[in-house]
């Protein structure tokens, strides 16, 4: 059942991120072009270019959690015995999800801010919350791969596979 989610999570962040990814360098040449080329402003594109990027990094946020890519310093942990190394992995990702859900939540809550006092961006007026929705969208993937991760951490080493990582 995790598994199922978590795919389908990693296909919705692998279509939406291709595709505003593409948004963002169409409007961006777009920009270029009328800047350079019509000579018109096109004030918008800088500002949508903005917050496409915004949303491809938090949803490149939640891709780097699902594929073990995020920062993270491990030269101790690996100095470990496996036993030892198997717990201390676990723990970290447990750590990581926990703090994950905390964001999820503080990032709700500055959503409920943005919508009761109606603040709009500048250029496109577009309702903020409509920006910052990228943010816990991004951080519930991540919590969705986490715990698919975790599970299959812990069921790795209740079977002995987590042992000889």
């Amino acid at each position: 059942m995790l598994t199922k989610i978590d795919k389908a999570v990693s296909k919705i962040e692998d279509i939406f991120s291709v595709v505003l990814f593409l948004a963002m360098v169409l409007i961006t040449c777009w920009s270029v072009l009328c800047r350079y080329v019509l000579k018109v402003a096109f004030l918008q594109g800088e500002e949508i270019s903005r917050y496409l990027m915004i949303y491809v990094v938090y949803l490149g946020t939640s891709v780097a959690v699902k594929t073990k890519q995020h920062i993270g310093v491990d030269v101790f942990v690996e100095m470990l015995p496996a036993k030892l190394k198997s717990n201390v992995k676990i723990f970290t990702e447990i750590l990581c999800a926990a703090i994950f859900v905390l964001l999820f939540v503080l990032s709700i809550q500055m959503i409920g801010q943005q919508i009761s006092t109606h603040q709009m961006t500048t250029t496109t007026q577009i309702p903020m919350y409509v920006v910052s929705l990228c943010i816990p969208i991004g951080l519930l993937f991540g919590i969705i791969h986490y715990i698919t991760g975790i599970s299959g951490m812990i069921l790795d080493k209740m079977s002995g596979k987590g042992e000889q990582a």
